[in-house]
């Protein structure tokens, strides 16, 4: 994360401080300080248009998992960097931050050893410019709003939530949102 953004930083300005540079300079800076191949990546530069990622969750109670399907809807797939976590039904983040890399059409991950059916947070921290389509229900947009730990994903679910008490509820919001919005007031965070 940010000591590989740091390490690509600092071969970038010692190959070109002061100089005209390209997005391909900067991208190749990045590659090479810490190793990796972002040829995939560069899509982002040359296609138009922002990527919908199809997200689905998956709960076996039997087995302890949890599978998350991801789809995107690049042709060719882009590399998407998603960063997600897992918030059980007691409020706690399950696996903390994890970042995921969506290189392909579809993708799988499996999370073993969660003992009851998470809330996925998708995308904390806004971690790529894309748009999830994931089906929340209510109580879990409500609940996101008052448990989850990244404060992008607490914004989103509130504004999911106002928007659908305004259109489907006629503006009445449910006992259940005026007790979110009540926990995210007296959080000191």
């Amino acid at each position: 994360g940010a000591a590989c953004f740091r390490k690509g930083m600092d071969l970038y300005f010692q190959r070109h401080d002061g100089q005209a540079v390209t997005c391909d300079d900067f991208v190749a800076a990045m590659a090479d300080a810490n190793g990796a191949d972002l040829a995939q990546f560069k899509r982002w530069y040359d296609v138009a248009g922002t990527p919908h990622l199809a997200v689905a969750g998956d709960y076996d109670a039997g087995a302890r998992r949890y599978t998350l399907t991801v789809r995107q809807s690049m042709e060719p797939p882009f590399h998407i960097p998603f960063a997600l976590g897992l918030i059980g039904r007691d409020g706690k983040d399950l696996i903390g931050t994890r970042m995921l890399s969506i290189r392909t059409s579809e993708e799988r991950f499996v999370f073993d050893g969660i003992k009851a059916e998470p809330v996925p947070s998708l995308l904390r921290g806004f971690s790529a410019p894309v748009i999830v389509d994931y089906a929340y229900s209510e109580a879990d947009l409500t609940y996101l709003m008052a448990h989850d730990t990244d404060a992008f994903n607490r914004w989103e679910a509130g504004q999911r939530l106002a928007t659908s008490i305004i259109l489907k509820n006629g503006g009445v919001p449910s006992a259940a949102y005026v007790d979110a919005v009540r926990r995210v007031l007296a959080d000191g965070a």
